[in-house]
């Protein structure tokens, strides 16, 4: 309890209205209800490092994915980066600036919005990302985009990998959510992000997706057991 007070810490350079509000209570309500519906269960996230910059990277399977990662990371506020067009909606554009949420430009170079996340790690806070892009369209990891990289090279950052499974089953792209299922998260030791940089762009992005694949595969492994039984 003390340490959801600990603004700074948590999230360097926010408002209290920002941690206390939107984090403190609105993720862990939203938190609350996943947990409800889809039995959702977190592991790993004592991970997640207390203090310094984090960029948190996981797999993207459904619009759910945000608030289910914030569940796990709600000692650490992040900014995370989306699309334009959400924030065309009233209601979610709202949600998504309360939270913090950088708009970028799918598919084109949005220079302002990388310079955003860049400076929110410089600044020692906490980003999160789909490297994919968009939402998978079978359950599997797709391709990652550059953008991943260019944060791994210029946010200086502990790089948290997650893995999501069980939010496709619930709500796949282009078809509307279940309201029951089993979903599980997990997270992987952070990775310095000098360690992915000296292995090289392409052999470090590999890594990172080898390692959130084996996060999903564990998850899958776990639901599997969960729901046969």
């Amino acid at each position: 309890m003390i340490g959801m007070f600990q603004i700074q810490r948590r999230a360097p350079g926010s408002s209290i209205w920002r941690v206390l509000f939107w984090w403190s209570i609105v993720v862990r309500l939203l938190s609350w209800g996943l947990v409800i519906v889809y039995r959702l269960r977190h592991h790993g996230a004592e991970h997640i490092p207390k203090t310094g910059p984090i960029l948190f990277v996981a797999n993207h399977q459904s619009n759910l994915d945000p608030p289910i990662i914030g569940g796990l990371a709600i000692d650490r506020p992040f900014k995370s980066i989306a699309k334009d067009t959400l924030f065309s909606s009233g209601i979610l554009a709202f949600l998504m600036r309360g939270f913090g949420v950088i708009s970028i430009r799918r598919g084109e170079s949005d220079t302002a919005a990388i310079r955003s996340a860049i400076a929110e790690l410089k600044a020692g806070g906490s980003v999160m990302l789909f490297p994919e892009g968009m939402r998978t369209q079978d359950g599997t990891i797709g391709e990652f985009q550059r953008g991943v990289w260019v944060l791994i090279r210029r946010g200086d950052a502990m790089v948290v990998p997650i893995g999501i499974e069980g939010a496709f089953d619930v709500w796949p792209t282009g078809s509307r959510p279940k309201f029951r299922g089993w979903i599980e998260t997990a997270v992987g030791k952070p990775i310095p992000s000098k360690q992915l940089v000296d292995l090289g762009e392409k052999e470090g992005l590999e890594l990172l997706k080898s390692k959130i694949e084996s996060l999903r595969l564990m998850c899958r492994e776990n639901i599997d057991r969960r729901s046969s039984k």
